[in-house]
């Protein structure tokens, strides 16, 4: 027995060897190629660690090192994924194996002992490679994570540099007294340049040359006004249209924008082409074009997006609520705004080109900024005017929602004092930088907006149970009339979300920043300070504060949406219905705060602590608001409650019109609201009339004389009981003869109403018609 045992032991062994040593192969291949690319990780980030020595980087050395870090952390991090299970899996197979002389088949002057000895020998050597290689990595990854955080510091150093360099006042007359000197020698410059590009057009233009440059030219001129001809008879907005549709609109709108734009970009790209293939345009002269380019691109697209939206000439066509007069200023300040930064980026380009002084150069960006403040404000104030004469016309005007034009109107004003103080103190750099983020979230938030009203107009028209689709849906799939608006309504959401995170990604990337660089950009110029391992600054407090009033609006949104759009498709109750926007709001609160929280540093284990140090305090004088909170939650959880429905507290009886954090409303029959603290509804009694339906039962007492027949007084009462309109059929009224007394005979009809909330309507009913149906009977009521 004892030697069957031992070969059956023998046996396994050997195939467990076996084993391993089959998979030995493989991981040590994975170890090779792990340590390859490992001494290209290695090699890399010791080359990107020496460039970081340097202290001239710009952020275009910064933002390449940037890049080649990123490649280098996926492949440190294919490295773990790959070696990481395969280093467990050693371990486990040297666990298995044992320490030498742990196992009887492991005795060294046997064969079995032998080849278990070489094989953990192997196993061991596999191990500790795979572990010098994985913890090689690991230390390749904190490098990476320091690199990453010091190359962001230091494009947070170099944009602070730059956004806040200071410079001369535009209010000082020693720049515009050295700007003025300096002119004379820019404008011989330029002159100079012009001169040379006249000689080499009329160089290149002879003859033969000079007829194809005119033919081109003139080819051009008809190519754009056929397009533009062809555009309006293809689509356009006709004033005979009084009422066009949402999806008319938008589409007209987008259109129009896009053809405005696209048609003189081509004609200036073409014409910039036809100079090229002339050559026209020599080396020295690029710069300038590009510039030329941007600028027709720039007042183009403005044009464009202004025609669109606006519609000036078309109200009726037009997608914003603005008046003409407003839509008509609106449209000026754009184009005027597209021509002052146009000319601006040109003049730099200039000024670039004839190495013109400083003086000129920071006087023509202040200039060019203040004129568009200015312009601003112009157009800004005359809108506020005419806004005040209508209210002393018509009256305060009324708002049903959140005025969104107010909200504009304020960043407006606040971009516009920043551009005018920041080049009145110096800092022209900024000011400059403001300029171009209001045309470039302008625009952003512009075409987003005409983009995302076609899609949501689209996804309207197409998912309704008119149209082809929605006709097909519900034939084949069976889908309901409300099914179809709840998916288009939930369509709308999900893109207008998506809409929001791409409008905001795009404005954040002027910032220059791939994902987090933004925040830490902005956190960089204000200064902080360390407690223990948490840092606090004045940026990272308010960057938490607007995150988290970022994420309330998000909340109180999603809530507004659910309630005004997606839950009125469906067929849930009031109730229902209320629960669910109350518990998003209290999830919404949690997550902004949680995120808030965690962006400063505070993560829960630490808060955790905090929460540990006040639980005494929380448990004496806050109880009784923890209590009525976790009640409010029970509320909405379990609905045993619901608003809406009709219950009794005490001597209180009234309909739940909100259930809220600490306490829930009642609104009584006689218009007063009873605040209820939540912890009473839940562990005192409540009487709900409509818990579980609305039927309730009405009893009318009935007291006639002695000498009355029962049964003729029973079959009265029935009678009037079922001819009442609202009185069920089932359960049928019921009489019982309660009492006979000395002066009386007491009865009381019994029946039911489909509604609580008309019982005392059915039992004045009742009252009235038992009174008229007595005394035609000749009974008497009962005397006193």
């Amino acid at each position: 027995m004892t030697f069957l045992l031992r070969q059956t032991l023998a046996l396994l062994c050997a195939l467990f060897i076996a084993t391993v040593a089959v998979s030995v192969a493989p991981a040590q291949q994975a170890v090779q190629s792990a340590a390859q690319s490992s001494d290209k990780v290695r090699a890399t980030l010791d080359r990107i660690e020496k460039s970081l020595e340097r202290p001239d980087l710009n952020e275009a050395a910064l933002h390449g090192l940037r890049a080649e870090i990123e490649p280098m952390g996926e492949i440190n991090d294919a490295i773990l994924k790959e070696l990481e299970p395969r280093l467990e899996s050693a371990r486990a197979r040297l666990e298995q194996l044992g320490k030498p002389g742990e196992k009887p088949t492991q005795d060294p002057t046997t064969p079995e002992g032998q080849q278990a000895a070489s094989e953990r020998a192997e196993q061991q050597k596999l191990f500790d490679e795979l572990d010098a290689n994985v913890k090689r990595a690991r230390l390749h990854a904190v490098q990476i994570e320091q690199l990453s955080s010091t190359i962001v510091n230091r494009r947070r150093a170099l944009f602070q540099q730059q956004l806040f360099a200071r410079s001369t006042s535009m209010l000082s007359p020693h720049l515009w007294y050295r700007a003025m000197g300096e002119l004379p020698g820019d404008f011989r410059a330029v002159t100079l340049i012009a001169s040379d590009w006249a000689s080499l057009v009329s160089s290149r233009l002879t003859g033969s040359r000079l007829g194809a440059w005119l033919a081109s030219n003139l080819g051009l001129v008809l190519g754009v006004l056929i397009s533009l001809v062809a555009a309006r008879r293809v689509m356009g907005r006709p004033k005979s249209l009084a009422e066009p549709t949402d999806l008319q609109k938008t589409a007209g709108a987008v259109w129009v924008a896009t053809v405005t734009a696209t048609v003189p970009i081509v004609a200036a790209l073409t014409f910039i082409e036809i100079a090229r293939f002339f050559e026209l345009i020599n080396v020295q002269l690029e710069p300038l074009v590009a510039a030329l380019f941007d600028g027709v691109r720039r007042i183009s697209i403005a044009v464009g997006l202004a025609r669109g939206l606006l519609a000036i000439d078309r109200q009726q066509w037009r997608l914003l609520k603005l008046e003409t007069s407003t839509a008509t200023k609106l449209s000026r300040l754009v184009f005027t705004i597209a021509i002052i930064v146009s000319a601006m980026k040109f003049v730099e380009a200039m000024n670039d080109l004839v190495a013109a002084s400083v003086s000129s150069s920071v006087l023509m960006r202040g200039v060019g900024a203040v004129a568009v403040a200015l312009a601003m404000a112009k157009t800004l104030y005359g809108i506020l005017a005419r806004e005040e004469e209508q209210e002393n016309e018509y009256g305060p005007r009324l708002t049903t929602g959140t005025d969104w034009y107010s909200v504009w109107r304020l960043l407006a004003w606040i971009g516009i004092v920043t551009i005018i103080l920041s080049s009145a103190i110096g800092f022209v750099a900024l000011a400059s930088f403001v300029v171009d983020q209001v045309v470039w979230i302008t625009f952003v938030t512009t075409a987003g907006y005409l983009v995302h009203a076609l899609a949501t107009a689209s996804i309207a028209r197409a998912i309704q149970p008119g149209s082809v689709a929605g006709r097909a849906a519900m034939n084949t799939i069976g889908l309901t009339r409300d099914s179809l608006r709840q998916i288009a309504t939930l369509l709308q959401g999900a893109l207008a979300l998506i809409f929001i995170i791409i409008c905001a990604m795009l404005i954040l990337a002027p910032w220059g920043v791939e994902s987090d660089d933004m925040l830490g950009t902005l956190r960089g110029a204000f200064f902080g300070f360390r407690v223990g391992d948490l840092t606090i600054s004045l940026a990272g407090i308010l960057l938490a504060i607007l995150l988290f009033c970022a994420g309330i609006i998000f909340t109180r949104v999603l809530q507004s949406w659910l309630e005004d759009k997606y839950l009125p498709t469906t067929r849930l109750d009031l109730g229902l219905r209320n629960s669910i926007r109350a518990s998003i709001g209290y999830v919404g609160v949690f997550i902004a705060a949680g995120a808030s929280l965690t962006y400063m540093g505070l993560s829960f284990d630490k808060l955790a602590i905090v929460a540990g140090a006040l639980s005494v305090g929380i448990g004496f004088g806050l109880q009784a608001i923890v209590g009525n909170f976790v009640s409010g939650l029970v509320l909405l959880w379990e609905r045993v409650i619901r608003v809406g429905d009709l219950i009794a507290v005490g001597a209180d009886t009234g309909h739940v019109r909100r259930i809220n954090v600490r306490s829930t409303e009642i609104e009584t029959s006689d218009r007063v609201t009873v605040i209820v603290p939540n912890s009473n509804l839940v562990t005192g009694v409540v009487k709900n009339w409509v818990r579980s339906d609305r039927v309730s039962r009405v009893r009318v007492p009935v007291s006639v004389t002695l000498t009355a027949s029962p049964e003729a007084v029973r079959a009265l009462l029935i009678s009037i009981g079922k001819e009442h309109k609202l009185v069920l059929d089932e359960p049928e009224p019921s009489v019982s003869f309660i009492a006979m007394t000395d002066t009386s005979l007491k009865f009381e009809l019994s029946c039911f109403a489909s509604d609580v909330e008309k019982a005392g309507r059915i039992k004045s009913d009742l009252n009235f018609a038992i009174f008229a149906r007595l005394q035609e009977a000749g009974i008497g009521p009962a005397g006193e």
